[in-house]
């Protein structure tokens, strides 16, 4: 059976990818940032090699902290950077001998349209999605002759109950912005395509301040 990792995996976007996957009949395994600290890197070890082999993996877990530069405090810009970011790279490294050992496979990072359009007062969240819309690039780019694909998707708002309030506030309705099953699609398309075809990055709908 096809096997795959979907971090953030019990909640918005990974759970909706999650799902999806289970629907095309792989077995996936949901990381729940409650029970593994994906910043914790020989705990990501243990996990993943007890899998023996791997297909996909999603790297979906991620936190925000908003605040004004000036007013920021390190620990917070750490704990941010260390999850959106190191967890995907433990992941990633993780995942490779293991997709190696099955002749490819695909790797799908969750950035963020915040990395492409900055805004005041976001800076930990959109230093981190930066980051990991380099680090999938340049991955990808070592990857590629392994067989192994990787891209980086960078949603827009999504309607999740990080943002549901907003949504109500500024008069928007929920089918007007992206919702996680849209995220979810977009993560099957690319593990469906064909062994030529790679995707580096695929932006989805918008951000409005």
């Amino acid at each position: 059976m096809r096997q795959a990792v979907v971090t953030g995996g019990s909640r918005g976007i990974g759970k909706a990818v999650a799902d999806a996957l289970e629907g095309e009949g792989y077995r996936v395994h949901r990381v729940s940032t409650a029970v593994l600290d994906v910043a914790d890197k020989e705990a990501v070890d243990a996990f993943m090699s007890a899998l023996g082999e791997l297909d996909v993996l999603v790297n979906c877990a991620g936190i925000g902290h908003f605040d004004r530069i000036e007013d920021l405090d390190p620990e917070d810009l750490q704990r941010v950077y260390d999850v959106n970011v190191m967890g995907t790279v433990h992941f990633c490294q993780a995942a490779i001998p293991l997709m190696k050992r099955r002749g490819g496979g695909v790797i799908v990072n969750i950035g963020s349209l915040r990395a492409i359009h900055c805004s005041a007062g976001r800076a930990p969240y959109t230093m981190s999605k930066f980051a990991v819309r380099a680090f999938s690039k340049t991955l990808g780019m070592e990857l590629k002759d392994d067989g192994i694909k990787v891209s980086c998707i960078n949603p827009g708002y999504v309607y999740t109950d990080m943002i549901s309030h907003r949504v109500e506030r500024e008069g928007l309705r929920p089918e007007d912005i992206l919702v996680p099953e849209d995220v979810a699609k977009t993560v099957l398309m690319l593990t469906t395509l064909s062994a030529g075809a790679t995707v580096e990055e695929v932006n989805m709908g918008e951000i409005w301040d």
